[in-house]
């Protein structure tokens, strides 16, 4: 019986698909497809790559993208160019070393969390800019 199921499996295993060309990994499957539709499309890592974050800031604004931030390794493999791009949030230009102290210099609590000085302004679109403009298309 053992050798039957091996024979078996020797039979079927050229009948599976050949591997694909590209890969797409994120952290939710409607990023995951749209990364697949822009390679499937004829575009490249770089523009799947954008979609890709596009899409997380919808489905995860919590965590990534205009909510979150985060960084992007691109690698191109025609010519090996490599880039790594920094997605994080920022503060205003406005902030400053003393913005949660009150006039004693105490921290006020709560204040870096909570209300209007806690936001960071979201670095998604400048990161997006940045992926277009090392992108060979």
């Amino acid at each position: 019986m053992r050798y039957i199921l091996c024979l078996l499996l020797l039979i079927a295993l050229p009948l599976q698909a050949a591997p694909p060309a590209a890969a797409v990994a994120t952290a939710h499957p409607a990023a995951t497809e749209a990364g697949h539709e822009i390679l499937a499309a004829g575009g490249n890592a770089f523009d799947a790559a954008v979609a890709v974050s596009a899409v997380l800031a919808v489905v995860e604004p919590y965590s990534s993208g205009i909510g979150g931030g985060g960084f992007w390794m691109l690698h191109r493999a025609e010519d090996g160019y490599e880039v790594m791009v920094d997605g994080r949030e920022r503060a205003p230009l406005e902030a400053h070393r003393d913005l949660y102290l009150d006039k004693s210099g105490a921290v006020v609590e709560g204040l870096s969390v909570d209300g209007p000085l806690a936001a960071g302004i979201p670095a998604l679109t400048a990161m997006e800019s940045e992926v277009r403009a090392v992108s060979p298309r």
